[in-house]
C-alpha cells in the first residue's frame, strides 16, 4: 500500500514556513515527519487532513493514529485563499485509537489535540499511560511540553483553546499501579536469606 509522506520543515505544498511554524510534540525541536496511507488538504481552511495509519515523528515522539488533522493560521499579510496563505501551525489534532510515544511513556487514548500556542498535548479518552512497569489510567492526560510535566484528569483538560472543561475531562478518577524496582526487591531478597541463616 503507497503511503504519504510529508515533511512539516518544507511543506511546499502549503507555502514557505517560517521556524515558529514547527509542530513541537517532542521536546527535541526540528520537522515534523507525517506518513500516512491518504492526505487531503483543504486551501480555503487551511487544513491538512492525513488518514490512514498516520504516523507524526519528531526526534523521538510519535503521535501515531487513525486521523489527523493539521491547522495553519493564516499568513500575516496575505488574504489569499490559496497555499501561499497558509501560515504558522495551530494546531494538531488526533483522532482514532491515539498513541503519543516517547522513550520514556506510551500514553493512549481516543483523542489528541496539540496546540501550538500554550505547547500541550491533551489525550482524553479511556486514558492509559505506561512508564515502564507503572501504569497510571484516568479520562484526560495533558503534557505540558515546556516544562515536561504530565497531569492526568487535570482541572480544565480540553486541549482547545478557549474551550470549558468537559464532563468527561473531570469525572471519573484516577488509577495507578506502580511497581517496585528490581533493586529493591534484590535487597528484600537478600534480607529474607540473610534471616533464614541465621535462624
Amino acid at each position: 500500500m503507497t503511503m504519504i509522506r510529508l515533511l512539516i520543515l518544507t511543506l511546499g505544498l502549503f507555502g514557505c514556513l517560517t521556524a515558529p511554524a514547527f509542530s513541537q510534540i517532542g521536546t527535541q525541536g526540528g520537522p515534523m515527519d507525517i506518513t500516512a496511507e491518504h492526505l487531503e488538504v483543504f486551501d480555503a481552511e487551511r487544513r491538512a487532513v492525513f488518514s490512514g495509519d498516520v504516523d507524526a515523528a519528531q526526534g523521538e515522539s510519535n503521535l501515531r493514529s487513525d486521523r489527523l488533522e493539521v491547522f495553519f493560521s493564516a499568513r500575516a499579510g496575505s488574504s489569499a485563499s490559496t497555499g501561499s496563505s497558509w501560515g504558522e501551525v495551530d494546531r494538531v489534532i488526533a483522532t482514532g485509537e491515539v498513541f503519543y510515544i516517547t522513550p520514556s511513556e506510551r500514553a493512549r487514548g481516543d483523542r489528541a489535540v496539540y496546540q501550538l500556542t500554550t505547547e500541550t498535548i491533551v489525550m482524553t479518552g479511556n486514558v492509559t499511560l505506561n512508564r515502564g512497569r507503572d501504569v497510571i489510567t484516568g479520562q484526560c492526560l495533558s503534557v505540558d511540553l515546556a516544562n515536561g510535566t504530565s497531569q492526568v484528569n487535570a482541572p480544565s483538560c480540553t486541549g482547545e483553546a478557549g474551550s470549558a472543561s468537559t464532563s468527561s475531562s473531570n469525572g471519573g478518577r484516577v488509577r495507578a499501579v506502580f511497581f517496585p524496582s528490581s533493586s529493591e526487591n534484590d535487597a528484600d531478597d537478600d534480607d529474607v536469606s540473610g534471616e533464614d541463616a541465621d535462624g
